[in-house]
Order: structure tokens, then C-alpha cells, then sequence
């Protein structure tokens, strides 16, 4: 049986070993989630542009923190700020400061597919109108869009940048004459003072820049071009370099914070580990907390109430009794209890009841039963009967039957 089934088995797992290696020698499918970051050799990943710009001698400086407290330092600001992303989110406090940054003559240069301001802050920024990007563009390359500088010094107009369609974003709306399209009631002004830098071969721009006050805030919709696979398609990387060369000279700061978030621990414990005084407070607390389940929290049982055996109390009981009936100095209930007695022993002893009338037989049997002469059961019967009927029977008359019955007794049981 097992020799028909060994080969069978066999090329059963020759093949399962077989498809294992193909599987783990195959070529890994390409991520192509739009992470943008620094770190990242994916296609949509800036590895490539973050190692061109962190060449020797540059000051090109990594931030992982909120533009709030990266741009707190008021008295030496960057040159510029850097941000490529997929979508520009940020926070109140973030939108305030980056502004504040613009303001006081900084360079903002923002590359991201979607820019979501809400509230006050949309019309603080005050940014040109969006809109997608058609799918087939006007191009030499099917499935492809081209985009130019409009600057011809910054690159050659004979090579744009082209990337495929499935990568490019949205774009700035603009008119009939190529100028972009404000909301708002100073949508004139703001579209005079803004400049198109890049435009698609559809005439759409996705690069452009607005002025704010002494700074100066760039916007570019297409941020797969700063990708590692922007760069490394074609010549795309002329485009990168004519797109960068806007940002001023000194130190500028690369954003990490809003795609791989906060440096060191993300734990909601961070600020109690970088306190010692917390730290030793903390762990504290949770040994206590242990010590308090294990030995303080269990479920306290009642004792089990020791019960005390009843105690014999016939002693006292009898002592009671008989302080009564000396109380009283008449003796007669306790003689008549002692005769009933004494009848109750006859009955169970020598099984011979009183009878309702006491006749001349009954004394003769009583007799015959215990050994003692019928005369004298006779007359013990009748001093019995004396003292049933008497009213009184004093304490020397009680000692008297006592002796009385227990001789009887005594005799009987001889």
C-alpha cells in the first residue's frame, strides 16, 4: 500500500516545491502608492530628487515636525520650505504658520495632487481654482502628457517632461486666454500678480506662482514629476532641475512630517518616557495597580461564623424549678410530680398501670411483680394517696416520701 503511493506523493511534492521557488524568485508587482517619501525606492517615492538636492555642501535639512513647530524659531527661518505629498492637508495652526512664514519673505514651494484648505483658511491662502486632467492629452507619445516650462532659459522646449497619464493629477483652471481663474472678489488682482510657470501641451498650467506680500508661495499640481519614476523617465529630470531652480539660496527644509509623521516614538507615552520624573511616576502607578489586583481587588469573603454547641442548661433548669417550688414553702406539686413518677416506674419497670380505682388485687400483683409483701405495698399505697390529698405537705413530709419511695425501690430492684 505505501510502495503505491510513494511516487505519487513524491511528484506531489516536487511540484509544491516548484511552485514555491517560482513564487519566491517571480518579480515583485510595483507599488505604486503615491507616498512620496524621502526613504522610499518606489516608484512614487522621492529617494532620487532628496539625494540629487542633499548633495555635498548643501543645507538641505530633514523636518519631521508640524510646520507650527519647525517655523517657531522666528530669528532664523529657512530660505525655503519644501513639501511633496499626494494631498496637502494641514491644520489650522499649520496653515497660520506657514503663512506667517510667507509673509515675513519666505519661499513655499508646495508640489501635491490636491490642496484641501478649510473654512478661513481656503480664503487666507486664497489659491487658484482645479480641475482634472483630462485622459487623453495632446501629445507624441499615446497614453502621455508633456509638460513645458515656460521659461525657455530654464529648459529645452524641444524636450518637455512627459509623464503617463495614469500619474498626472489635476491642474489649475484657467481661460479662454491661459490666465488662471480666481473666486472671490479680488479675483483681478490676484490674477494679475500670479505667473504661470509650467503649462501641459493642452495650454492647462500646473506650476505656478503666487506672490504673498514680501514671500513667495509655488504650486505645482503634478508631484509624480519630482518622483523617482519622473525623474528616471526620459529627461524628465531637466524639467526637475528648471522647476527647482526657483527656490532661493540658503537653507532649505525638506518636509517628512506629513508623510511619515512625527521622529522618535509615536507613542500617545512620549512625553512621560522623556520625563524621568514621569517616567518613575508611571511605572509607579501600573505596579501598584498590579499589586492592588493581585493582593487588594480579590473578592474579600465573609468569615465563616464558628458555631458553638448548645450548652446543657437541664442543670439550671432544675435548680430553677426548685427555687420556685421552695419559694413558696408549700411542697404538695412537687410531692404529687414525685408520686406520678414513682407510678410512671411501676409501669414501665414491672408493666403494671394504675388502675382508675386501686382494689384489693392490684396491690396482691404489685407484689408478686417486685418482692415486697403485699401489706406493706398496701401501705405504701395509701400514704401515697394521703399525700396527693393533702393541701400542704411541709419540707420534712417531702424528705419522708423521698425515703419512702427509694426504699421501695431499692427493694424492688433487689
Amino acid at each position: 500500500m505505501l510502495r503505491s503511493i510513494r511516487w505519487p506523493l513524491a511528484v506531489l511534492g516536487g511540484l509544491l516545491l516548484l511552485w514555491a521557488l517560482v513564487g519566491y524568485y517571480s518579480p515583485k508587482p510595483l507599488d505604486w502608492t503615491p507616498t512620496y517619501r524621502s526613504d522610499q525606492k518606489k516608484p512614487l517615492g522621492t529617494y532620487a530628487l532628496y539625494h540629487l538636492l542633499r548633495r555635498p555642501g548643501s543645507s538641505l535639512r530633514t523636518v519631521r515636525e508640524s510646520p507650527f513647530v519647525a517655523l517657531s524659531d522666528s530669528a532664523n527661518p529657512p530660505a525655503a520650505y519644501v513639501l511633496v505629498q499626494n494631498e496637502f492637508k494641514p491644520g489650522g495652526a499649520d496653515a497660520r504658520a506657514l503663512y506667517r512664514y510667507l509673509r515675513t519673505g519666505g519661499t513655499v514651494w508646495l508640489a501635491a495632487n490636491s490642496f484641501e484648505l478649510r473654512g478661513r483658511l481656503d480664503s487666507l491662502w486664497y489659491l487658484p481654482e482645479r480641475t482634472e486632467l483630462p485622459s487623453q492629452l495632446v501629445s507624441i507619445v499615446p497614453d502621455s502628457g508633456h509638460i513645458r516650462l515656460t521659461d525657455p532659459r530654464l529648459t529645452s522646449t524641444e524636450t518637455p517632461a512627459v509623464l503617463p497619464n495614469r500619474v498626472l493629477g489635476t491642474s489649475f483652471d484657467h481661460d479662454s486666454a491661459g490666465a488662471l481663474v480666481f473666486d472671490g472678489p479680488d479675483s483681478l488682482s490676484h490674477r494679475r500678480d500670479a505667473t504661470v510657470l509650467a503649462r501641459t501641451t493642452g495650454n492647462r498650467p500646473v506650476l505656478v506662482h503666487l506672490p504673498v506680500e514680501r514671500g513667495h508661495l509655488y504650486l505645482c499640481t503634478v508631484p509624480a514629476l519630482f518622483s523617482n519614476y519622473g525623474l528616471l523617465y526620459r529627461r524628465n529630470a531637466d524639467f526637475a532641475a528648471g522647476a527647482l531652480a526657483y527656490l532661493p539660496a540658503g537653507t532649505i527644509y525638506w518636509d517628512e512630517f506629513y508623510k511619515q509623521g512625527r521622529a522618535g516614538s509615536t507613542s500617545l507615552l512620549r512625553v512621560v518616557d522623556e520625563s524621568p520624573a514621569l517616567s518613575w511616576a508611571w511605572n509607579g502607578l501600573l505596579i501598584g495597580g498590579v499589586l492592588f489586583a493581585v493582593l487588594g481587588a480579590r473578592r474579600r469573603q465573609r468569615p465563616v461564623p464558628t458555631l458553638q454547641p448548645l450548652p446543657n442548661t437541664t442543670l439550671q433548669f432544675v435548680r430553677t424549678i426548685a427555687g420556685l417550688y421552695r419559694q413558696g414553702r408549700n411542697h404538695q406539686p412537687l410531692a404529687a410530680l414525685r408520686i406520678r413518677l414513682f407510678f410512671d416506674y411501676l409501669r414501665t419497670r414491672f408493666q403494671e398501670p394504675l388502675p382508675l380505682g386501686i382494689d384489693a388485687e392490684y396491690p396482691a400483683r404489685l407484689s408478686r411483680r417486685t418482692g415486697v409483701p403485699a401489706a406493706e405495698v398496701s401501705s405504701l399505697l395509701a400514704r401515697l394517696h394521703g399525700y396527693l390529698d393533702a393541701g400542704h405537705v411541709s419540707e420534712t413530709e417531702l424528705h419522708q416520701l423521698h425515703r419512702l419511695l427509694a426504699d421501695f425501690r431499692r427493694r424492688a430492684e433487689s
